[in-house]
């Protein structure tokens, strides 16, 4: 169930892997602005002068629950014993989908909300991905291109100062498929060319994309990593299986990501 859950897992790929967590809950600061300098900046030193202290905006720290997530499957001894790999592997499969699949649902919603919080520092209205995989020869616009949006990206990363560099992008399947169509077999090298990486997955929003520098946008710690047990029902003559992680997602620096609008608008 482990290899079915991480296989495919690129929550990891947007939060840093901080280890474990204790208490319940992660305490952190947040970026909330663009915050590059110190609020009292370095001053020329005469010679045998005293230092000048400098001060900085310290973000009020902020706490995020630790979650649960988990089921459990029933294995009868009939199965067992016809050996009914079917049955057992597809159910196993399915659970392990169902656990992955929520990891990344509250991953991305962290990460949305971080955004949002942002106001206009966390959107960008892209071109249409859509359009662009409609034109042909005699209709190419290179501002209606994907390879437009790369540029407005390490546009802003440079305007920020932080020394962002996106390089990971988590796109719809839809956009995924958009994005072939344009490029071809030229889609890899397109990407590589731009310092990207792309995760398509049905938990982004059709239309929709999320641009980050992987792992530095925030933390994701785990009380209890993804075990599996088995253990008897003797009154009904079958085992549980029973799967669950406790984990924690915490987005510290939203500046290190975007999300792109409109890509099928």
């Amino acid at each position: 169930l482990s290899n079915i859950a991480l296989k495919g897992y690129f929550a990891e790929r947007i939060f840093t892997n901080g280890g474990g967590v204790s208490g319940g809950a992660l305490l952190y600061s947040q970026l909330t602005s663009n915050d590059l300098f110190p609020t009292r900046a370095a001053q020329k030193v005469a010679p045998g002068a005293e230092f000048p202290e400098v001060t900085f905006d310290r973000p009020e720290p902020e706490t995020a629950q630790v979650e649960k997530i988990g089921g459990k499957f029933r294995v009868t001894d009939e199965a067992r014993d016809r050996n009914d790999l079917s049955l057992i592997q597809g159910e196993g499969v399915k659970l392990g989908n169902d656990i992955q699949r929520q990891l990344h649902a509250r991953a991305l919603a962290e990460l949305d909300a971080s955004l949002a919080a942002i106001g206009g520092d966390g959107t960008v209205v892209a071109s249409s991905w859509a359009d662009a995989a409609a034109l042909t020869l005699t209709t190419t616009n290179n501002a209606a291109l994907p390879q437009a949006d790369f540029a407005i990206l390490r546009k802003l990363a440079a305007l920020r100062e932080f020394g962002t560099e996106f390089n990971l992008l988590i796109v719809n399947p839809q956009e995924r498929a958009n994005f072939e169509i344009i490029y071809g077999d030229r889609a890899p090298a397109v990407l590589a060319a731009n310092g990207l990486s792309m995760e398509s997955s049905n938990i982004v929003a059709a239309g929709t994309a999320f641009a980050v520098q992987e792992g530095l946008v925030g933390q994701v710690r785990y009380e209890q990593p993804l075990q599996t047990v088995s253990y008897r029902d003797e009154g009904t003559e079958s085992s549980w299986v029973k799967s669950s992680v406790r984990s924690v997602f915490a987005v510290t620096n939203p500046y290190n990501a975007i999300r792109l609008t409109r890509l099928a608008a």
